[in-house]
């Protein structure tokens, strides 16, 4: 049983959650957060995070790692206190709209995680990683009448999607995992299409319902304006590394991370519903 608080390097540590397969658990002491648990987990998540900190990546600075009983860990300092969902909340509950103040920030962080990445960049990558990621035999079996449709629609946007390199993914890129000082949840390391982290950062919000009654509904929402300012500055990144835009590929991009919000959700059936219904009118109707 996992105890509530630790003391590590002189520091108390608070529990926050366990990783997805239950075998690191997160802690934090306010300024600082510790990953504990299995030593070839621990040794594996250090790993990744290092590669992408040595890319570029704004992750949070490591400030130490160790032997805690029969566990290993390490400590990374905390990027802050509020995502910018929540930041994109505060803002929005008071004026209905996202600051320009606010929404550069969060370019910014977004163009440094996009150069980060094509400095990642290689070839000669199997799609098997990415599909384990988003997930569409998840949803060909949740949605059995259309799983022709989505195996089809699969294979149109991978192919589609081969003008891009294959790079480092962090999987949910999205501004709940966003923070002004770099970007959280490195857990694991997919190889997928550039350009996909960045349209789920814009895309995801539209997979949340803007009315009451869900388990989870939109805390915010981008203007049309808003959003082409981000994939102005998004793709100027692309063209000045010699790639097409990113905006003239969103019909394939925005289908994969569809599937990835779409599928899964058992625990929260109203939003689940709400999913298949917008999904199948988006896609497969």
């Amino acid at each position: 049983m996992t105890e509530p608080e630790i003391i590590i390097d002189g520091k108390k540590f608070k529990i926050v959650r366990q990783s997805r397969r239950g075998e690191v658990t997160v802690y934090t002491s306010g300024k600082f957060y510790a990953r504990v648990g299995k030593p070839e987990v621990v040794a594996a998540m250090l790993s990744l995070h290092k590669k992408f900190d040595s890319f570029g990546f704004p992750v949070a600075p490591t400030v130490g790692s160790g032997e805690f009983e029969s566990q290993a860990y390490f400590i990374e300092e905390s990027l802050g206190d509020e995502c910018f969902s929540f930041l994109f909340k505060h803002d929005f509950d008071k004026d209905g709209v996202i600051s320009p103040e606010l929404f550069e920030r969060f370019i910014s962080v977004s163009e440094k995680f996009a150069r980060a990445q094509l400095r990642s960049a290689t070839v000669d990558m199997t799609d098997v990683s990415f599909t384990k990621l988003v997930g569409p035999d998840d949803l060909k079996d949740e949605l059995p009448e259309f799983s022709q449709r989505i195996s089809e629609r699969y294979q149109q946007a991978l192919t589609g999607l081969k003008v891009f390199p294959q790079v480092l993914t962090q999987g949910d890129f999205n501004p709940h995992n966003i923070f002004p000082k770099g970007v959280i949840d490195f857990e694991e390391t997919y190889y997928g299409p550039a350009g996909y982290d960045l349209v789920t950062n814009i895309f995801s919000n539209e997979y949340f319902p803007s009315v009451t009654g869900y388990e989870y509904i939109r805390l915010s929402s981008f203007t049309d304006e808003q959003k082409a300012l981000y994939y102005k500055r998004l793709d100027a990144i692309y063209i000045a590394a010699g790639l097409p835009k990113i905006s003239d590929y969103l019909q394939h991009f925005e289908f994969l991370r569809a599937i990835w919000l779409v599928k899964r959700n058992h625990r929260m059936p109203k939003l689940q519903q709400w999913r298949y219904e917008l999904f199948k009118k988006n896609y497969l109707l």
